[in-house]
Order: structure tokens, then C-alpha cells, then sequence
């Protein structure tokens, strides 16, 4: 993936990781804390890590086309560094606690659900722009 398509991949998949942690961190709180309140420190913190989450696209960079099996491979890799990289932010800020099995796999099964989500919705507008590019090819080259 050359730099430009990354960078354009990041911003559109910023928003909906900031969904995706926000709507994550209300289930996770009503489920361990449901008293718990949030500052703007917090916030600053869920933008903090959709940020990180976003900078971890980085692994797909790339001066060549890559394989399949290259990229299925980067995207095993990411999904590995990304739950760590989450899930030390977490603990670093006092959201998660290490030695509750309970709590780490929530955690965990939410930062894959948003990394699902982000792969379907950007797979959806990525068939979406090939489809709209095909059929102008198509319109084009029939007159």
C-alpha cells in the first residue's frame, strides 16, 4: 500500500474506530463499573487510542503490491500489535486490571469486534468504488 492510499485509509477508518471505542467503553463500563464517570481526560484518552489504532495501519505500508498471503499475514500481525498496543493503554490508564481474566477478555473481544467492523465497512466502500469505477469503464468503452 503506497502512503497516500494509506494515509486515506487512516482518515476514513479514524471515525469509525472513535465509534467503535466510544460505543466499546459504554458497554465495557455498564458491564465492570457502571458507576463510573467520565472526564474530559477520558476522552482525550479514546481519541488518544483510536489515534494509536489508526497509526498502527503503518504495518500495511508497502512499496510494492503485496500478496494475499503477505497481506493476510500483515493483518495478523496488526490485529496482534493493535490488542497489545489497546491493551497496555488500558492498563496504563487504569481501564483494565491485568489480573482480571473476566475484564481482559471483554476488553479484548471488543477491540476485535471494532477491528471487524472497520474491515467490513471499509471492504463495503472499497466493493462500492470498484463497482461505480467498472461500470463508468464499462459506459465508457461500449460507445
Amino acid at each position: 500500500m503506497r502512503i497516500e492510499e494509506l494515509l486515506k485509509t487512516m482518515l476514513r477508518s479514524f471515525f469509525i474506530i472513535t465509534t467503535g471505542i466510544t460505543v466499546s467503553t459504554y458497554v465495557f463500563c455498564l458491564l465492570f463499573y457502571p458507576d463510573a464517570v467520565f472526564t474530559l481526560n477520558d476522552i482525550a484518552r479514546i481519541l488518544l487510542m483510536a489515534l494509536a489504532s489508526d497509526m498502527a495501519h503503518v504495518i500495511f505500508l508497502s512499496r510494492r503490491e503485496l500478496s494475499k498471503k503477505q497481506m493476510l499475514l500483515r493483518k495478523i500481525i496488526h490485529l496482534l500489535v493493535l490488542s497489545a498496543m489497546l491493551l497496555y493503554f488500558a492498563f496504563l490508564w487504569d481501564w483494565v486490571k491485568l489480573n482480571k481474566a473476566g475484564e481482559v477478555v471483554v476488553f479484548l473481544f471488543f477491540v476485535w469486534t471494532v477491528y471487524v467492523v472497520v474491515y467490513l465497512m471499509t471492504s463495503y466502500r472499497d466493493k462500492k468504488l470498484t463497482e461505480r469505477i467498472n461500470s463508468r469503464l464499462k459506459e465508457r468503452y461500449r460507445s
